[in-house]
């Protein structure tokens, strides 16, 4: 069994790197197969034939969805299977280290300056805001920063609705942290603001940068 690791904070990346793992075994007629519920046995899952005896590619989306017996299983087993553990932040090097045979970890990161403006946008802070989005469009795409701007809001939302995440005890404490700073609506307020950015881009001729500039200085001053 091959294992294959696509992970990072980068989720565009990562995830335009895992369609071209699966394109390259839809090309080789594999049999695709994916895990991405929680109700999904992951064991039987690995352990089960198709009917034509294609060599299989199985895609587990979420490393949480395999607990100790399916590491287990996977470490034991010989079966003929491309295995590829795809996360959408960083999976924990504890997990990796129960993994004995890696083929290739892939991990995907964004750029510092991108994660200094994420944690530069709250209520109060316009200014040095401005200045790491100025700073962090030179080497990410402004769509790009949009849109892990607005995941990061909505974890933050998330993390005031009291609802369990799966990240690591570090971000989690950053999450509460800038809720926080938000405050209960403050936080519903803003996601609904991005939300009438992000439609007024698609439907007109507007600049996403100066639109997310105009929010910062006026509803973040």
């Amino acid at each position: 069994m091959n294992i294959y690791l696509i992970h990072g904070d980068n989720t565009l990346r990562s995830y335009e790197r895992l369609q071209e793992y699966i394109q390259w075994g839809k090309k080789k007629f594999w049999d695709i197969v994916k895990i991405d519920a929680k109700d999904q046995n992951t064991i039987s899952i690995l352990r089960s034939e198709n009917l034509f005896m294609q060599k299989r590619m199985v895609v587990i989306d979420n490393y949480t969805q395999i607990n100790a017996e399916a590491v287990k299983f996977i470490n034991q087993s010989d079966l003929d299977i491309e295995l590829i553990i795809y996360h959408k932040s960083q999976i924990p090097k504890t997990f990796i280290k129960k993994l004995k045979s890696v083929k290739k970890d892939e991990e995907y990161k964004l750029s510092k300056f991108l994660w200094k403006f994420i944690d530069s946008f709250y209520p109060g802070n316009a200014k040095a805001c401005l200045t790491l989005l100025d700073v962090t469009v030179k080497s990410d795409p402004i769509e790009l920063v949009f849109s892990i701007l607005v995941g990061q809001l909505r974890d933050i939302f998330l993390v005031v609705k009291k609802q369990l995440l799966s990240y690591p005890p570090w971000r989690m404490a950053k999450l509460k942290e800038h809720a926080e700073k938000f405050g209960k609506n403050g936080i519903g307020k803003t996601i609904d603001a991005l939300a009438e950015i992000d439609l007024k881009i698609k439907t007109s001729d507007s600049n996403l940068k100066d639109e997310l500039d105009l929010f910062i200085a006026t509803k973040l001053e």
